[in-house]
């Protein structure tokens, strides 16, 4: 989550349904279904209005792959109360941007602008995501469009490593599939399907209205309260992921390409879902493999001249999530890249990490935290994505507070839980 280079469910109490102040955010669950969260800042002239659905392609049927990107797609296209390019027009004319993202676990349209522009952003927002035109003849416009993206990512060598890692990874659950689709599936959305699923997943029950700058919270949650709260649909809820059967093997794939002139190498473990306790070792783990360049891999693969980049991340997901490391080196260099990675996380695995190592990486994700959350954007999003994912607010409002509570003791019995020597994914990208 918090580290955007690779986007135990909880659920809040019914005090916090109801409308509750934790700390400096206010959330309410309106009748409808529709969850509001809010956040007062008056150390800043910005606003950050983002609308979060609990859908992503994890959710999607065999016939449906590609649908929640497509949708993204959609939604800018002309809505019951305005045409095309309209809202993008007026939010740009006020200095604002307005964009959105789609990804396996959520969906998110998202509006920065300076405060006195809040509510017009918020009933824009509220216009393209909940009356969307979607016709026949918008649908068969954006397709070619959609299908030339895919034909980039196809192209992408990189994307082509990341597909074939997810597909390797995965077995039972929908994160083997990519976020955009196949052309199989696009080529076939119509109207029905596409309308169908917009009013079964895009409902009350499953949004999440987030407003974070320099705003009243009483004027904001009346808004919200006129527009989204009077939004009919019936009641979903995201299913729970499946969670993938222990890995026992090692699954790996080599991938050559005549345009690429290094080697690309991914290597994961399967790790734990967000929210559960070890999520937040995982992540205090990231910080000591690659935060920086005093970190363990820097300082040993980087600088010795192993390799050219590197970098490690917690995948989250609601399901079943990835730790993974990726370098990138000359193709000459990969074994000795990858024995050297595996030596370090061997020797921590039977000598434990020292203490002052864990202890400086709490300190750099929590002082990098307080510092992204300057800006009212990441505020905003860190909210909407415990909500909407994590299911659970108190997930980004005790972030800080559960980093610091991982004990060296944690991050060694986490090693050795998840790091097996037979039990991880391997994509080699080499050259042709």
């Amino acid at each position: 989550m918090k580290k955007i280079i690779f986007m135990v469910v909880m659920i809040m109490s019914n005090l916090v349904y109801a409308g509750e102040m934790i700390k400096n955010v206010y959330v309410e669950k309106l009748d409808n279904g529709v969850t509001a969260i809010v956040k007062e800042r008056k150390d800043t002239q910005a606003v950050a209005i983002q609308v979060w659905f609990g859908v992503g392609s994890v959710f999607e049927k065999d016939n449906e792959r590609g649908l929640s990107h497509f949708l993204e797609h959609m939604l800018f296209n002309g809505t019951k109360y305005t045409q095309p390019g309209e809202i993008e027009r007026k939010i740009e004319e006020k200095g604002g941007s307005i964009n959105a993202a789609t990804s396996t676990d959520f969906t998110y349209y998202h509006v920065e602008i300076a405060s006195p522009f809040w509510e017009e952003s918020l009933q824009y927002l509220y216009y393209m995501t909940t009356a969307p035109s979607l016709t026949e003849k918008m649908i068969q416009k954006e397709k070619p469009i959609v299908l030339e993206e895919l034909n980039r990512h196809l192209d992408n060598p990189k994307s082509v490593l990341w597909d074939t890692y997810n597909k390797l990874a995965y077995t039972v659950s929908n994160y083997k599939h990519p976020v955009i689709g196949y052309r199989e599936t696009i080529e076939k959305f119509n109207q029905k399907l596409v309308r169908d699923y917009f009013y079964s997943h895009y409902v009350p029950s499953n949004t999440y209205v987030v407003v974070v700058g320099n705003v009243d919270r009483e004027k904001v949650l009346k808004k919200i309260k006129e527009t989204f709260g009077t939004v009919k649909g019936k009641y979903y809820r995201p299913e729970k992921v499946p969670l993938e059967p222990p890995q026992k093997e090692i699954r790996e794939k080599v991938i050559r390409k005549p345009q690429i002139t290094r080697a690309y190498v991914a290597i994961g473990w399967q790790a734990p879902p967000i929210g559960s306790k070890d999520s937040f070792t995982a992540t205090v783990l990231e910080e000591i493999f690659t935060g920086g360049r005093t970190s363990v891999l820097y300082q040993k693969l980087r600088e010795t001249g192993l390799v050219q980049a590197i970098y490690s991340g917690y995948l989250s997901h609601r399901g079943t999530s990835q730790f993974l490391f990726y370098f990138v080196t000359e193709p000459p260099k990969v074994k000795k890249a990858k024995k050297e990675l595996f030596s370090i996380i061997e020797d921590f695995k039977k000598n434990g990490i020292p203490e002052e190592i864990v202890k400086d990486a709490k300190k750099k994700i929590i002082n990098s935290e307080i510092f992204a959350r300057e800006e009212v954007t990441h505020d905003a999003e860190s909210l909407g994505y415990a909500a909407s994912v994590a299911e659970d607010i108190l997930y980004d409002i005790n972030y800080t507070d559960n980093i610091s509570k991982v004990t060296k003791e944690d991050v060694d019995s986490y090693l050795k839980k998840y790091f097996g020597e037979n039990n991880y994914t391997e994509v080699q990208l080499l050259p042709e």
